[in-house]
């Protein structure tokens, strides 16, 4: 890969479901981290972390904590990263963010690095993650869009409940096991008498809820306005037609795509299936006959995006309807930013 040794690299978020999947990776894919800066809230600086084969204290997220770093991996909350990523990355730190602050700023590069990378030219010091949907959907439309030119996209997603954090797996964990003597009950089910809590608002064992972020004034929800724009601005299409439903289910970890795509020329089920089984970060599960297509169980864990279930749209020889399915916490969030961490830092 040819990366740089003696860097110094902070994760902040340390201790959230992404931060920690961050420390994981950089482990695993032996990113030349000399001295690691986790940083979190205040309530759980003084902590330690193993980080490899040693303790390393958790210390509050601050510019102070963070001067000298080479490299900010940020899996903060927007509100969070906007206070101090523009003003550490003047100070010189190459700030990866996670959240969405800067996803649609006109300076700020958007990328999932087998997308384009292209973006990445010029070594900028902030480069932003895209929304863990957006990516899944990414991944398995651009190399069809490469090849044939996508002008259309129909996106419905079944967004997993760890994409609102540890709380959002803790509360289904916790219905589930409210619930599960109860299951046959719910065919008519006492509505007043349902698990409710916090994070999702409605019940989310054995639910399915349209709704992820407030409802804006046209009725579509934040996650869906991130979809779409954040499509655009990924492609290069800024007027691609684009409409998304984005859906959570009571699922762990993986978040699932279905999309019917229209091309600027005709396009067959076998050519995508050739253009996917080539495609970096991509694993091609398309024979339904024999069970095999994508699952979110199946993807977690994993670092390709799963893509299946692939056929043409009727009587459209320029449409493919797809599913795939990608795990939010690796691919969707914290294995992207690394990614762009070894393109930036890469001498090779």
């Amino acid at each position: 890969m040819g990366l740089p040794g003696n860097l110094k690299v902070a994760v902040v978020g340390a201790t959230g479901a992404v931060g920690t999947e961050m420390l994981r990776i950089l482990e695993a894919r032996a990113f030349p981290v000399d001295e690691l800066v986790p940083l979190a809230s205040a309530r759980s600086a003084g902590r330690t972390i193993r980080f490899d084969g040693r303790e390393v204290a958790i210390r509050e997220l601050s510019l102070e904590a963070l001067r000298g770093a080479d490299l900010s991996l940020s899996a903060a909350g927007a509100s969070i990263a906007r206070g101090f990523v523009r003003e550490a990355a003047a100070a010189g730190t190459v700030c990866i963010d996670k959240s969405s602050a800067f996803r649609m700023e006109p300076d700020v590069p958007l990328v999932v690095p087998e997308v384009n990378p292209e973006a990445l030219e010029g070594s900028p010091k902030i480069i932003a993650v895209p929304n863990c949907t957006t990516i899944v959907a990414m991944m398995a439309l651009a190399p069809l869009h490469r090849a044939a030119g996508l002008r259309s996209m129909v996106l419905s997603s079944y967004q997993a409940v760890s994409g609102a954090g540890r709380d959002g797996t803790r509360e289904l964990a916790e219905q589930v096991e409210k619930l599960h003597d109860q299951v046959e009950e719910l065919g008519r089910p006492d509505l007043d008498a349902l698990p409710v809590g916090d994070v999702f608002g409605k019940t989310m064992a054995f639910n399915v809820l349209p709704k992820i972020d407030s409802f804006a004034e046209d009725g579509s929800t934040g996650e869906e306005i991130k979809t779409v724009n954040e499509s655009r601005k990924i492609l290069g299409i800024f007027d691609l037609d684009v409409v998304a439903t984005c859906v959570r289910v009571p699922v762990p970890v993986g978040h699932s795509v279905s999309v019917l795509a229209r091309f600027s020329r005709a396009i067959t089920p076998g050519e995508a299936r050739s253009l996917l089984e080539e495609a970096p970060g991509v694993e091609l599960r398309d024979d339904p006959a024999n069970g095999v297509y994508p699952s979110p169980l199946e993807a977690a864990g994993r670092d390709e995006v799963l893509v299946g279930r692939i056929r043409q749209a009727p009587d459209h020889d320029d449409a493919l309807l797809l599913f795939a399915c990608g795990d939010n916490l690796r691919k969707g969030a914290a294995l992207n930013g690394i990614q762009i961490a070894e393109h930036m830092f890469s001498t090779g």
